[in-house]
């Protein structure tokens, strides 16, 4: 303790007399902290702003609690004290001492004026700030010229001297704008370059337009200028259109202009996320105009649902541009395999996903201007790309998780609930509506708006999930009334050091962020794994992210309902896409396959192969499904069928079967399906040359089923 400043000792006024307490002597840190309930009373801060001279801090969440009221006036650095002119003299009103808080807000009515604000531009020095709505309420008028950098006076050489004009005090506004004819000089702008030192300004533009456009900033190198009425600085000598554009919403949209190199995406667009198309630096000239036209006929035939893929279109077109400029091209049908080398040479920094994109869109450029886009973009040209294996929670971690959920915020653990039960994405969860629980035919749905398929998708509500809805339905109401229309909000002073109880956490009435470092329900939950010291079943720490919550469900879905469940939870349109990107098999389940099944998906050669086109129930009973349909001596199905073999098919008549959506081939039934396809061509050309019309048909029909799925089944045989 010699080592302090200030001894721990507090100061407390009794009827005896006054009264100190060593709190490093008689204290032995057996006070909890009031706020947090958790942290002890440890750190002992002087403060001689308070009667008792000392505060106490908590350890944990380092909040300071006050042993008495703080003295008036004591620690500020003016005294709250406010001067009016009164006949008498000037009036001084002490506002600490005078003062009982009984004056209501003017603008909010609510709140009270409790905070005391110095303003030496004011006549009375002092404003009150309301405690509720934050705004301040002044006591006076503004003094006059007080607060300007120059003082609005005028100097005017006259034959009897200098004759000095103060416009705040003797010019009532009375003078209108001698160019207009209808806005009053009613601004002052200091002028060091002229005679008078002053020049006026005009509320109004010409003629009648708002918006004068005048220079900003000192000395005559100053380039930037400012709009009287709307406020839009810029740089005149910009070439970059974007400098001229203001970021407010327009009224209306200019008139589409094909000759323009500025386009507008408002004319084509309700909402786009970039405002303009900027063609400028587009070159050579006669390339620009080509571009100009091919990109109208995109906007127009409304190829994309927004400006995202005209924006990736330019991006790569620009880029080919400059090959083009450097070659000296003067025309399309000089563009060769040199220029296409030239231009992956530039593309050499960008990831392979990248470059395959930017080669597309040359692709579907060379097409549009019927160029030989094979031999100008060839497929060797595309680079081999890697898609990450889905990753997801295992259900250890997922238990663990939900076994500590108790201990973070209770709004927090409701957007971890919700979106691990839904299997959104993470963009829609946070735009997740108030009114999202449906109730139809007696059962209840969540309902959410997909941004991505722009489409609304809707999940079956069980009881848990509708409770854990319904009380942050509550809360929200709580919080922000009636007008918030999101489920969920955005927080802000999250910090590692607070968990779990985050006593600073503000909620804020805006959703919240989608990306996984800002969204405050990632950030929570990834500390409380780290907290918790959560393994996965691997004994591994488990990366969360704000995607990982459908990959997860989706995983659970596919395992206990299967695959088709598992596609219209994600509301996919193909099963393949809810295969390869969030519910692959594990290699447990694929090990866990039978024998029988296993022979079919292996080649000769004992590679393997994709199998997620064939049937799932192929796992439970492959024999089921398999058909050896003799239909006549010499005529036999092969492969397998994917529809329940309990039930008779119509379709089952031979050719039939190999046209048939539901057959599946075998690749270890190749070798006969080679001989069966060599046969049919041998049946053809003997029915054509015996005139046998009907055998003709029924060859040339199973020659061209087969067309459609031998090739790629010797593809995938071969590995």
């Amino acid at each position: 303790m010699s080592s302090r400043k200030y001894p721990p000792i507090s100061i407390h006024k009794t009827l005896q007399g006054q009264l100190e307490v060593d709190w490093g002597l008689n204290y032995h840190k057996e006070y909890n902290c009031p706020y947090c309930k958790f942290g002890r009373l440890t750190q002992l801060i002087s403060n001689k702003s308070y009667f008792c001279q000392l505060n106490l801090r908590c350890n944990y969440c380092k909040k300071l609690t006050y042993l008495t009221c703080k003295i008036p006036g004591i620690g500020l650095k003016h005294s709250p004290i406010s001067q009016h002119q009164t006949l008498s003299g000037i009036l001084e009103v002490d506002w600490h001492q005078e003062y009982k808080e009984e004056y209501d807000c003017p603008y909010c009515e609510e709140g009270k004026l409790t905070q005391f604000f110095r303003r030496e531009n004011r006549f009375c020095k002092l404003a009150l700030q309301c405690n509720s709505c934050q705004k301040r309420t002044s006591l006076t008028c503004k003094v006059s010229g007080v607060g300007s950098k120059h003082s609005p006076i005028s100097q005017h050489q006259t034959l009897d001297g200098i004759l000095k004009v103060n416009w705040h005090q003797e010019y009532n506004k009375e003078f209108e704008c001698p160019r207009c004819n209808q806005g009053k000089l009613t601004r002052y702008y200091y002028r060091n370059n002229s005679i008078c030192n002053l020049a006026l300004d005009c509320n109004f533009g010409h003629d009648g337009q708002k918006g004068w456009v005048y220079k900003i900033g000192e000395g005559e190198n100053s380039s930037k200028c400012q709009c009287h009425y709307c406020k839009i600085s810029f740089n005149p000598n910009s070439i970059h259109s974007a400098s001229w554009v203001s970021n407010k919403k327009k009224d209306k949209v200019r008139p589409f202009s094909f000759d323009e190199d500025v386009w507008e995406l408002e004319y084509f667009y309700e909402k786009p996320y970039q405002k303009i198309l900027n063609f400028q630096e587009i070159n050579p000239y006669w390339y620009r105009k080509e571009v100009k036209k091919y990109l109208y006929y995109l906007l127009k035939s409304k190829v994309f649902s927004s400006d995202s893929g005209v924006r990736e279109k330019i991006i790569t077109l620009r880029q080919f541009g400059k090959i083009i400029t450097l070659s000296s091209l003067k025309d399309f049908n000089e563009i060769n395999r040199d220029t296409i080398s030239n231009f992956l040479d530039s593309c050499k920094n960008n990831k392979s996903r990248t470059i395959n994109g930017k080669l597309a869109n040359l692709r579907d450029f060379f097409e549009w201007l019927n160029l030989e886009t094979h031999s100008l973009v060839r497929s060797r040209d595309f680079l081999k790309t890697n898609n990450n294996d889905a990753d997801w929670l295992d259900e250890v971690t997922r238990k663990s998780i939900k076994r500590y959920l108790d201990k973070i915020p209770a709004p927090i653990a409701h957007h971890y609930l919700v979106q691990a039960y839904l299997a959104a994405r993470p963009g829609d969860v946070c735009q997740l509506g108030f009114d999202c629980l449906e109730e139809e035919n007696g059962k209840w749905y969540v309902k959410f708006f997909q941004q991505k398929t722009k489409r609304w998708h809707k999940i079956l509500a069980n009881r848990k999930i509708r409770t854990v809805i319904e009380e942050q339905q509550q809360w929200i109401r709580k919080v922000f009334g009636e007008d918030y229309s999101y489920l969920f909000c955005h927080f802000r002073n999250i910090r590692p050091n607070f968990y779990p109880f985050f006593p600073n956490i503000k909620p804020l009435p805006r959703p919240p962020r989608v990306d996984a470092d800002e969204n405050t329900m990632v950030r929570i939950i990834r500390m409380l794994i780290e907290k918790e010291n959560i393994l996965d079943a691997n004994g591994q720490k488990p990366h969360f992210t704000g995607r990982i919550t459908r990959h997860s469900r989706l995983q659970e879905v596919r395992a206990k309902y299967g695959m088709e469940a598992a596609q219209l939870y994600a509301d996919h349109k193909s099963s393949s896409t809810t295969f390869q990107h969030y519910a692959p098999p594990t290699r447990e389940q694929i090990a866990e396959v039978d024998l029988p099944f296993q022979e079919l998906l292996m080649n000769p050669n004992n590679k393997f192969l994709p199998w997620q086109s064939l049937p799932e129930s192929l796992l439970k009973n492959p024999k089921a499904h398999e058909l050896d349909l003799e239909i006549a001596p010499r005529l036999v199905v092969y492969g397998h069928c994917t529809l329940d073999p309990k039930t008779p098919c119509p379709v089952n008549l031979y050719p039939k079967c190999y046209g048939c959506s539901s057959f599946r081939p075998s690749t270890g039934k190749l070798p006969l399906y080679e001989r069966q396809y060599h046969g049919e061509q041998q049946r053809l050309t003997d029915a054509e040359k015996a005139g046998a019309e009907l055998a003709s048909e029924e060859a040339k029909a199973t020659i061209e089923a087969m067309n459609k799925w031998l090739p790629e089944l010797r593809r995938l045989a071969d590995g």
